[in-house]
């Protein structure tokens, strides 16, 4: 329990920083807040983000290559006041460039979700469908208190180099019941995911994205304007 209260209270001072940070200068391990759109759509939780910014200019020019290139977000959320997890999403999906067609090959996969696959003209149309959010559904509606306040952290990764993230997403994923139980640091999963704002190292990744949203109230969630991009972490 001393843990689980340590690594819940490490995610609430990163959240406080960034929000400190938003009218003062923020730490370098802070994640920056980024306006987040949040609604409730079916009785689900959901959330509408971009991070078309995990691509820079060198990235994009890769993706002509042929090679395939991966993406990976993980998103959480959170009490605000004291940073206890309510649910983890994960989005995957991968580019690959048809030197024949002269098109982009885009598959995207929400947890264990059907994979959706999509053909883009343009490596723009291509990196928006990889790495936006839309009506991402996260946890049921009613999971929340109407009047608490929660924050929505996320972590988006290019080209993640470490077979065993990838093994850890694929196990959590798979594992019963993973939305109905009761997340906390002793889970393996989140204690990756805590680690990563705690020490937000990119060696894992060839380039990340990291930022926390802006407070909400799921009876009022005042859905932010439409996706913006940030700056990246390097």
């Amino acid at each position: 329990m001393a843990h689980r209260r340590v690594a819940s209270a490490v995610v609430v001072a990163c959240t406080l920083g960034a929000l400190a940070g938003a009218g003062g200068t923020a730490r370098a391990a802070d994640p920056p807040r980024r306006e987040t759109g949040i609604a409730i759509k079916d009785g689900q939780l959901t959330i509408s983000v971009g991070l078309t910014d995990l691509f820079g200019a060198t990235e994009r020019q890769h993706l002509s290559s042929g090679f395939a290139t991966r993406v990976l977000i993980r998103v959480a959320i959170q009490e605000e006041s004291t940073g206890e997890p309510i649910a983890l999403g994960v989005q995957r999906a991968e580019i690959v460039y048809d030197i024949w067609d002269e098109r982009f090959n885009v598959r995207a996969t929400r947890g264990l979700g059907a994979e959706q696959r999509a053909v883009a003209p343009t490596a723009d149309q291509a990196i928006w469908r990889a790495t936006a959010l839309v009506d991402f559904p996260l946890t049921e509606a009613k999971r929340l208190r109407p009047d608490g306040r929660y924050v929505v952290v996320v972590r988006g990764d290019l080209n993640p180099i470490s077979e065993d993230l990838l093994v850890e997403v694929r196990r959590w994923l798979v594992q019963p019941a993973r939305g109905e139980r009761k997340l906390g640091a002793g889970d393996s999963f989140f204690g990756s995911f805590v680690s990563i704002f705690v020490n937000p190292r990119i060696e894992d990744s060839e380039r990340q994205v990291r930022f926390v949203s802006q407070p909400f109230v799921p009876g009022n969630p005042a859905p932010a304007p439409p996706p913006q991009t940030g700056r990246t972490r390097r």
